[in-house]
């Protein structure tokens, strides 16, 4: 099919890069870290756990796309840890230990304070990424501070330079933009939210609410051009004119409505439904071989037959299957299983024709 990339689609596949692009940075800080001329404690032990924990997550988001939100969770909750260990760790290592400073032995993840940042509130609600932003700040770049403030000789190097402005004006400059960030997200969300709307208008049957005919011609051009096998269900209610006439048009629809519901509960989400036309429904199949296409239309035969539709006493549908060949077009694939309705109409109804 060819649905509107959504938002749960976009954040999972960020979801996926993010945490492929942190496990090659925890790689590569435990390569650094291994043949660097001074081996800390610290930065031997995280980079590697955390490189095995994001390769974990990632194995995990690959496994249940679903639990994005807990994974992203674990993963943000994992970094902030990472940041607090090496923040406090060693500032006060430089405190108590005499000759040794900070902007020596303070490794270089104070950017990294800043993604996490823009990831929480990505990827948090509002009150749990402001809630983990400033956690973030407290635990990470206050004893940074309280360091650099308390040894001015170190603040006014390079390093400590560079520590100050991105635990200080930039954090704050951060705090200013994120109010502004949420906006524009919540602007986005609202403009994709209305797009939807207006696909659904155009793509939808409005009385039963599945696909109508011209999204499911495009699904199956779609097909076509892609040379993925596939294969189609035409099905047609039996005497529903009879319906109409003798129980009224509210009657007919509410057939309609229930027939479509029992049908797309049992199609798969790759399988398109459309109402045809009237009381004609088509399913494109796609990745369908020629004994599971049959089955698939004897249970929706079977299915439409045992519905209790009051005051109707029965409902039954005629059902044509036709599977695409090498060449097919659109056309000539829609003309095949047209004419498996057709004997199926001839046969009496309520039978599956191929």
């Amino acid at each position: 099919m060819a649905p509107t990339v959504s938002r749960e689609r976009l954040l999972l596949g960020a979801s996926t890069i993010t945490l492929s692009l942190t496990s090659l940075a925890g790689a590569s800080a435990t390569v650094l870290a291994w043949i660097g001329p001074v081996h800390r404690p610290l930065d031997m032990v995280i980079p590697p756990v955390m490189t095995a924990l994001f390769l974990v997550l990632l194995a995990m988001l690959l496994r249940w796309p679903h639990r994005v939100g807990l994974i992203m969770r674990v993963a943000l909750a994992a970094a902030l840890a990472a940041l607090v260990a090496p923040a406090w760790f060693y500032t006060w290592q430089a405190s108590v230990t005499p000759g040794l400073r900070l902007v020596d032995i303070y490794p270089p993840v104070a950017s990294l304070l800043l993604i996490l940042m823009v990831t929480a509130m990505i990827y948090l609600p509002t009150r749990e990424g402001v809630a983990i932003v400033v956690a973030g700040w407290l635990l990470v770049a206050l004893p940074v501070l309280v360091y650099l403030f308390a040894h001015p000789q170190e603040m006014r190097t390079p390093r400590g330079a560079d520590l100050l402005m991105t635990y200080g004006p930039v954090f704050v400059l951060f705090l200013v933009l994120l109010p502004v960030q949420r906006k524009l997200t919540a602007r986005i969300q609202h403009l994709v939210s209305e797009q939807v709307q207006m696909e659904a208008m155009v793509n939808r049957d409005p009385l039963t609410r599945i696909y109508n005919r011209r999204f499911c011609q495009l699904v199956l051009q779609d097909l076509l051009t892609r040379k993925i096998p596939a294969g189609v269900i035409m099905f047609d209610l039996d005497r529903f004119k009879a319906i109409n006439d003798t129980y009224g048009h509210p009657v007919g629809d509410r057939v309609l409505q229930r027939v479509a519901q029992r049908c797309q509960e049992l199609l798969r989400k790759n399988e398109c439904l459309a109402r045809w036309g009237g009381e004609e429904f088509l399913v494109v199949v796609p990745d369908v071989d020629a004994t599971a296409l049959p089955a698939l239309a004897e249970r929706l035969r079977t299915s439409i037959a045992e519905l209790s539709i009051e005051p109707v006493s029965l409902v039954s549908a005629s059902v044509g299957i036709a599977r695409m060949i090498d060449g097919d077009t659109a056309d000539a694939l829609l003309q095949r299983v047209d004419e498996a309705l057709y004997r199926a109409k001839k046969q009496g109804g309520n039978v599956v024709s191929a």
